[in-house]
């Protein structure tokens, strides 16, 4: 006779129907995968405590990485709403948000409503939101945090319409603040010219639940590179921005508002968000940047180009990498190959393979030679390598994009320069 389940707990999880039942192993790294996340600091357990796979984070070097950014943008004059899509860790959050971050940006109603129950004072919502149901909890963020701040992105006129139609039915009370959202052609959402950002801004303005509070755009779609040809890409967009902000200005569709926010700027590009001529306008202009991956840097190719990379030997400083993914081999069957227990469901694998940084063998580092990741499956990484690696080797892996790292996992270890387990950064997709 089978018995029931019930699907959800005040727990979150699924548990027999039996009231005694064992809590669900969630955290598979650590060694209690059901202790509490704000206990973890304190076991005494070091990263040989870890089962690995084992995604990690460098308290120093995130403490650095968030310090210096804030120091950048407070140095060019702008304001800073790191994407929490990188990591969407109340940790990190709170970490950005006492450097001084003016706001955070989210991808999603849900990546909303978290950071204002986190504390976030304002949420950029760097997306358009259409649907019925995510407006609606929209609604009910404006009632629960009456003191947050959310703004969201419009392209089109029935992109306007949708939330005109769905704010009235979930019974919204006060105009939501929106950005017009400026494109290139072949790129992701975005009105694709001036004339029609002008015309979206037009019924923005005239809409009884919508106030115009900005220009959005992302010119990190665009061709990524230090080169005159890939700046004057890059400037020339966003002098499209500027041009956007003025024009519509012009036409008195920012009267609603205090300030305008002009918004740009991932990761890679926000020096030249900094370097925007923005022309004087009827009220004060707040140039606002979105860079997520600065928290914890990157091992990638995009990473040497970013304003704060060691390769641009910026006077404030340089970011450091501060992910790590620790694996183990567990197979040598063919000469040249190695196998290690990771694979899709532990490390990033949309952008690059990740890097090979550090091989371990008895606790003790040894020279590795070339060994690199040539492919992943959803359990294996696939090591090729100049008949080094052996058996129980433990591999140091650069994630070379931390905006699919962090997604694979409940709960990432905090390690200091030691390796010492020193907290948990939790996450919340």
């Amino acid at each position: 006779m089978s018995r029931s389940i019930h699907w959800t707990t005040s727990a979150g999880r699924v548990s027999a129907a039996s009231s005694d039942a064992p809590a669900l192993p969630r955290f598979r790294s650590l060694p209690d995968p059901c202790l509490p996340a704000d206990q973890v600091g304190d076991q005494g357990w070091r990263l040989s405590d870890l089962l690995l796979p084992a995604l990690t984070l460098r308290a120093g070097a995130i403490e650095h990485n968030v310090a210096l950014h804030a120091q950048w943008c407070a140095s060019v004059g702008v304001s800073q709403a790191p994407h929490a899509k990188t990591h969407l860790s109340p940790e990190i959050v709170r970490l950005q948000l006492d450097s001084g971050a003016w706001a955070m940006s989210a991808a999603t109603a849900h990546q909303a409503r978290f950071l204002a129950a986190v504390g976030a004072p304002r949420v950029l919502i760097a997306h358009e939101v259409v649907d019925a149901a995510n407006i609606a909890a929209l609604t009910r963020l404006e009632r629960t945090h009456p003191g947050t701040v959310v703004m969201t992105l419009v392209d089109s006129l029935d992109g306007v319409a949708a939330l005109e139609k769905n704010l009235s039915a979930a019974g919204s009370t006060r105009p939501l603040p929106v950005l017009v959202e400026l494109g290139v052609p072949g790129g992701r959402t975005g009105a694709r010219n001036l004339d029609t950002l002008e015309t979206l801004a037009a019924a923005v303005h005239a809409s009884p639940s919508l106030v115009l509070a900005g220009v959005e755009g992302f010119e990190g779609i665009l061709p990524v590179g230090r080169t005159s040809e890939h700046l004057r890409t890059v400037d020339g967009y966003l002098a499209g921005l500027a041009d956007a902000a003025a024009r519509l200005d012009a036409r008195g569709f920012f009267d609603e508002v205090e300030e305008i926010v002009l918004t740009a700027g991932g990761s890679v590009f926000p020096d030249r968000v900094a370097a925007i001529n923005v022309p004087k306008l009827s009220r004060a202009v707040r140039v606002v940047v979105r860079s997520g991956a600065t928290a914890t840097h990157d091992h990638g190719p995009s990473a040497e180009h970013v304003p704060l990379a060691a390769e641009a030997a910026n006077p404030l400083g340089a970011l450091r990498p501060a992910l790590d993914l620790w694996v183990a081999v567990v197979s040598v069957p063919e000469p040249g190959l190695a196998l290690a227990a990771f694979g899709k469901r532990d490390a990033p694998y949309d952008s690059h393979p990740p890097v090979v940084l550090e091989v371990r063998r008895d606790g003790m580092a040894i020279d590795a030679g070339d060994v690199t990741v040539e492919r992943m499956n959803d359990q294996h990484g696939f090591l090729a390598h100049p008949d080094t690696l052996r058996v129980g080797d433990i591999v140091r892996l650069g994630p070379c994009h931390p905006c699919t790292a962090f997604d694979k996992w409940p709960l990432v270890a905090v390690l200091d320069d030691d390796d010492h387990v020193v907290g948990a950064a939790t996450t919340w997709f």
